[in-house]
């Protein structure tokens, strides 16, 4: 018989040391509701250092990561947390069972309180295995599938386009999200773009990856960026 383990083990920030004795309050009592249906599947402890603002939240045999996530967003609207937070988990076995190892990551918005993204290695390496068994497009098939503006076609091939495409294509099958990030940054010119799904401004950084614009100091509206990807004009006749 073989044992199948979910291991976790973070600090979660409590915004300070005085919140620290009410989250534990807080779950225990997440940890009394849970009781009728099963365990919370996690534990939580105050970190030994003096004056720490962090829960030491882990588990060593059958950890729940929905808990943990619903417990970090209970804390997020309890203590007026903000910013970015995530965890990882681990899945293991105590015999070498085909199905027994893999993980995932979570990343969660407390000041939105709303998980972002999340990734498990299990759909993560089949849908790579998928996407890379797909031939390589070529530059040229690219360019035929975007309907790009006639009046800066023939100036931005000759310079970027193509040059772009290339580099791309050698590192990333799947280079149609990018090229259209690419393409919204060359055609809008100067001021702001604005998205094509909710209308709101948007940008484009250095390395391809699009975003609407927010009032942080990264410029980055996470809940928008959350919610669809940001998109100007251009698309692909596919």
């Amino acid at each position: 018989m073989a044992n199948y383990y979910t291991l976790v083990s973070v600090l979660f920030p409590v915004g300070s040391a005085e919140n620290v004795a009410p989250a534990l309050a807080l779950y225990q009592q997440f940890a009394d509701e849970l009781e009728e249906d099963g365990c919370i599947g996690f534990d939580a402890e105050a970190e030994d250092s003096p004056g720490t603002a962090d829960l030491w939240l882990h588990s060593d045999e059958d950890a729940d990561v929905e808990n943990i996530i619903a417990f970090a967003l209970r804390c997020a609207e309890a203590f007026n947390l903000q910013g970015l937070w995530g965890f990882r988990w681990c899945l293991s076995c105590s015999k070498a069972r085909l199905d027994g190892y893999g993980g995932g990551a979570q990343v969660l918005d407390l000041g939105a309180r709303r998980s972002l993204s999340w990734i498990d290695t299990e759909h993560w390496l089949g849908d790579q295995i998928a996407r890379l068994e797909q031939p390589a497009p070529t530059t040229d098939a690219i360019l035929d599938a975007f309907d790009v503006p006639q009046d800066w076609t023939a100036d931005v091939e000759a310079t970027h386009l193509r040059a772009f495409l290339d580099r791309e294509i050698a590192v990333n099958r799947n280079v149609a999200d990018r090229f259209r990030a690419f393409l919204t940054e060359v055609s809008a010119g100067p001021g702001p773009m604005p998205c094509r799904e909710c209308g709101q401004p948007m940008f484009v950084e250095d390395n391809g990856v699009s975003h609407h614009e927010g009032e942080g100091l990264d410029r980055i509206d996470y809940n928008r960026d959350a919610d669809h990807v940001a998109v100007a004009q251009v698309e692909p006749n596919l």
